[in-house]
């Protein structure tokens, strides 16, 4: 029996869904109506319009988006976990799963920092003495998270016309996207907010039983929103967050272009803060902007919140340095890579706008193909939700 259709919609067939999913991930939507007419050889009067391949990809975007909440749904009630609005509360059964943790040797670890040392200065070598963390093994024991929000320019959903009254704040229509790697297997996750791409997250790692599996380790930027989200749904289990080392470089880079005068100034100062943060000592790199020359400071405020971004973040700033050396990672750009793929080599064009349901559902659409999902969906409407989905 041949599914429902609505009013003026022709059936279609797997062949013409997978041209019609594959398209618009890479192109837009009119230039998907070019290729697509030219491919089925259609005329003039039988022509697929770009309108109907944006609805096509916003129904199925939304339908992709809806099979997975309830995938997740039937996994944590299944599981015994329940989502509440403080957070995600998980049965004892779950909570006492031994993790094998496997962990680098002492050793090791204190000749990666002899060997760091040899040719730096003082007050830039890896003191031993302040080293607290632990470090993961960097082979498939440990599974990596890297989270991160993209945002693009938000469609007006009333009064397009070029003479419409301009807003005073630009507004945006957002994608959480999750990058999941533990060995050479990789997954990626794609929601409309944190909260939601959160309690994917938590389904999809009870799924592939990765809550017993070595360390977690979370790469993120640093935002309030998503630390706070990480510890409202994996609060229960250890786990570890790493700023991730590039946005804290641009964080520095933006505050102090800012705050010292003249390129050369700024410059000197980022190379030398950089130089305090890269092997962790965060103290050192306060210490160095509270005394920096009032001569070259030209905006003090910028100064002291970039002090306060250290602090919010002092517990996820590690020995960047000694990570490195050991081969563990020490930035997101995983899901910087995710983001580039999923909504902004796509998404963001000049003169582009989305409304927040197009947005999320073209995103969605361009993770099952990055997850190599799309033939089970357009062909059994069902997705495997696994880590070994795809391999680097």
């Amino acid at each position: 029996m041949l599914p429902k259709v609505s009013s003026g919609e022709a059936y279609r067939s797997c062949c013409f869904d997978e041209l019609t999913l594959s398209f618009p991930c890479n192109l837009s939507y009119r230039n998907s109506q070019k290729t697509l007419n030219r491919i089925r050889w259609q005329d003039a009067n039988n022509q697929t319009k770009h309108r109907t391949i944006a609805n096509i990809i916003e129904r199925e975007g939304s339908e992709i988006q809806q099979y997975i909440d309830s995938k997740t749904d039937i996994i944590l009630e299944q599981s015994g976990v329940v989502i509440t609005e403080s957070g995600a509360i998980v049965p004892d059964e779950i909570k006492s799963l031994k993790r094998d943790i496997k962990y680098i040797d002492q050793q090791i670890v204190a000749k990666e920092i002899e060997n760091y040392n040899v040719d730096k200065p003082r007050g830039l070598q890896i003191d031993i003495s302040e080293i607290h963390e632990s470090f993961e093994c960097p082979d498939t024991s440990a599974t990596n998270i890297s989270i991160d929000d993209v945002q693009v320019k938000k469609q007006k959903e009333t009064d397009r016309s070029p003479n419409a009254r301009r807003k005073k704040h630009k507004e945006y229509a957002k994608n959480t996207v999750t990058h999941i790697q533990k060995g050479d297997n990789k997954y990626t996750l794609n929601g409309p907010n944190i909260p939601k791409t959160l309690k994917f997250l938590l389904g999809f790692m009870i799924y592939n039983n990765l809550l017993d599996q070595g360390a977690l380790v979370f790469l993120a930027d640093g935002a309030d929103d998503i630390k706070k989200g990480i510890q409202k749904f994996f609060g229960w289990i250890p786990y570890k967050v790493i700023l991730d080392w590039v946005h804290l470089k641009k964080k520095c880079e933006q505050r102090l272009s800012q705050a010292i005068k003249g390129k050369d100034n700024r410059n000197m100062v980022l190379d030398e803060l950089l130089s305090y943060l890269w092997v962790g000592k965060v103290d050192s790199a306060v210490n160095y902007l509270r005394q920096l020359d009032p001569n070259v400071v030209k905006n003090k405020e910028n100064i002291k919140l970039l002090i306060q971004y250290f602090d919010r973040n002092w517990s996820s700033i590690p020995c960047y340095a000694l990570r490195k050396a050991l081969g563990l990672k020490v930035s997101s750009n995983a899901v910087e890579k995710s983001n580039d793929l999923i909504v902004s080599d796509r998404q963001k064009h000049n003169g582009t706008s989305w409304s927040k349901d197009g947005s999320v559902s073209l995103a969605t659409v361009t993770t099952l193909h990055l997850n190599k999902e799309q033939d089970t969906w357009i062909r059994n409407k069902y997705i495997n939700f696994k880590l070994e989905q795809y391999a680097a």
